[in-house]
């Protein structure tokens, strides 16, 4: 038996706030393709910042703790997995087009 997180109303109710966020101008939407089994973010997720002073840092959650990092280096090898997400990802129109037949829109 699998466990559900949401039920199916809340699931669909998430869509339809995506679809809609993704159309406002200013926003990017891009999903990975439902069928990705291997992808650059299996380590987990992280967060890309620029500071007013233009540093850049990332910031990662795990379940035993935050970390924000500074080293060059190792916010450079996240900034390389964050390229790589997103050119594995759907283009924003295809995950308009996704949302919208997950939605029964088309």
């Amino acid at each position: 038996m699998m466990m559900k997180l949401t039920s199916d109303e809340d699931h669909r109710e998430q869509l339809r706030h995506l679809y809609a966020m993704a159309q406002l101008p200013g926003i990017c939407l891009q999903v990975l393709p439902l069928d990705s089994r291997v992808h650059a973010g299996l380590n987990g997720p992280f967060i890309l910042l620029e500071t007013p002073d233009h540093q850049h840092v990332a910031y990662t959650e795990t379940q035993r703790g935050s970390q924000l990092i500074s080293d060059r280096n190792e916010v450079s090898i996240l900034a390389q997995k964050y390229a790589m997400l997103r050119a594995q990802a759907l283009s924003p129109v295809e995950t308009l087009r996704l949302l919208a037949r997950l939605l029964g829109e088309t």
